[in-house]
């Protein structure tokens, strides 16, 4: 007969297999219908497909647990062997849904009643996580499916502004001009931008920048769009009333704002998480992290919420993504503990 241990390793196996198996990134999280009502039927968990493309799995419950299963483009081909499992999602973020789902389901046999949640869209706009913010839901207790080692708690999560600047030029031929907007601005995006360096100060990165028609005709207009990382206590709207100052004789537009959010280290979750790793003999950490997660959005909905998972964060929107059966095993464990230690407290 086998282990529980090892039970639970190759469920989480088959699991993430047809889960990455199928590629889904933000937009096409559809295409992941016939594999999560299969796995729905498996593990006796009620699913419902939201509007927004979003997966719910087991009993309306004050408990949630929530990862996403939009990943970000580039499929990679599943790889399976004896001890992990690689391909696109692996690790951001259906490894961590996988031992979410595997908990809620053990939880859910036992009589704690828990939402498991895979949410859409996260890559994006986080569609799928802002859609339980306007259905006015509410939960005593959530946990963020996202890579954290197994080992780690993440209590604090950066800010988001995504913002584009629009510059007007001149179109001239090249070989006369009188100016270019190229020449102008790009000194301007090399004075705002800076590389992340000490999570406690922003980070300003142009992703995208466009101009020009021609290879002989100055461009008419320039575009740049920035990503904007910043800590909690720093005000977004004094970093956009610098991008403002900066370009101001363009067009500048916040595309998307996303609060930074930080917990208390004595969050009833936080500390029901730790123990559940303690119960393992494993030594927990709590950490920070860099980038922005449904963390963000969904700690308007509750009093209690983290982020834990399996996986290397490091490895997310690589072409590198492999989990461990052992972390998908012990993040299992660890999310049945604490909320099963918490239901047992309602």
């Amino acid at each position: 007969m086998l282990s529980e241990k090892e039970f639970l390793r190759r469920k989480a196996k088959e699991v993430l297999s047809s889960l990455v198996g199928v590629y889904s990134p933000s937009g096409r999280e559809d295409a992941l219908i016939p594999v999560m009502e299969k796995i729905s039927s498996e593990l006796n968990l009620d699913l419902r497909v939201t509007e927004t493309k979003s997966f719910l799995l087991g009993s309306d419950s004050k408990f949630l647990l929530a990862s996403h299963l939009d990943t970000v483009p580039g499929f990679l081909e599943p790889k399976v062997t004896e001890e992990s499992i690689s391909g696109r999602g692996a690790v951001d973020a259906k490894g961590p849904f996988t031992a979410m789902l595997l908990a809620g389901w053990m939880l859910n046999e036992n009589g704690c009643k828990v939402t498991v949640a895979g949410l859409s869209d996260e890559e994006n706009l986080s569609s799928g996580a802002k859609e339980l913010v306007r259905q006015s839901k509410r939960f005593e207790h959530i946990v963020i499916g996202e890579p954290t080692n197994a080992i780690h708690v993440a209590i604090e999560y950066r800010g988001l502004l995504r913002i584009s600047v629009k510059c007007r030029g001149a179109q001239e031929h090249s070989s006369s001009s009188s100016s270019n907007v190229i020449l102008k601005y790009m000194p301007k995006i090399l004075q705002v931008s800076k590389l992340p360096g000490s999570f406690d100060e922003p980070s300003v990165m142009p992703t995208v920048v466009r101009a020009g028609e021609a290879l002989n005709v100055t461009p008419r207009e320039l575009e740049a769009f920035f990503d904007v990382r910043f800590p909690y206590g720093t005000s977004g709207d004094i970093l956009i009333s610098s991008f403002r100052e900066v370009f101001s004789e363009c067009e500048v537009e916040i595309r998307e704002r996303i609060e930074p959010v930080r917990v208390s280290p004595n969050t009833q979750i936080v500390r029901a998480l730790m123990r559940g790793l303690l119960k393992q003999g494993i030594k927990p950490s709590l950490v920070r992290k860099g980038g922005t997660s449904d963390m963000n959005i969904l700690a308007t909905i509750t009093g209690s919420i983290a982020t834990y998972g399996p996986g290397d964060a490091t490895l997310e929107h690589t072409d590198r993504e492999v989990v461990s059966l052992d972390e998908l095993y012990i993040s299992t464990m660890t999310y049945y503990n604490a909320i099963g230690e918490l239901c047992l407290r309602s």
